[in-house]
């Protein structure tokens, strides 16, 4: 096979391997959707989590709804140092409170990403996969 057929065919398979895994995500889209509007105490799988270690409880939402209204009447407390949600429990807490005036720190881990987050005051979305971790909370 010359160099040139090579290439040829490396780049064919290039493509196809790019295809595949686009057809794979878009295929996966739906069972996120699913899991995502899985909430509250029902979740089997793509639970959201948070994990408080701040110095201070929060409220978390087991239904994140279209308003803050549906999400104070989801409301859970989590006490600083504790945890609510994920797949093991079978509960999806799909959002969290910061009081006003504060600044809560962290990371939200969601399978194969993290990124750093600094929330102000306010509800903050945790989706379906992912796990927020609070380290610190200033006020």
């Amino acid at each position: 096979m010359s160099v040139r057929n090579m290439r040829r065919s490396v780049k064919a398979a290039l493509v196809a391997a790019v295809a595949f895994t686009g057809l794979s995500v878009v295929a996966a889209q739906p069972a996120a959707a699913a899991g995502e509007g899985t909430t509250g105490r029902d979740c089997s799988w793509f639970c959201g989590k948070l994990t408080n270690n701040t110095s201070r409880g929060l409220w978390a939402t087991l239904e994140w709804g279209t308003s803050d209204a549906e999400r104070w009447g989801a409301r859970e407390w989590v006490p600083a140092g504790t945890s609510m949600g994920g797949n093991a429990s079978r509960i999806d807490v799909d959002g969290v409170l910061i009081p006003g005036g504060c600044t809560a720190y962290g990371v939200v881990l969601g399978g194969a990403y993290q990124y750093p987050v600094a929330w102000g005051g306010g509800w903050h979305k945790i989706s379906g996969n992912e796990a927020a971790v609070l380290a610190g909370i200033s006020c």
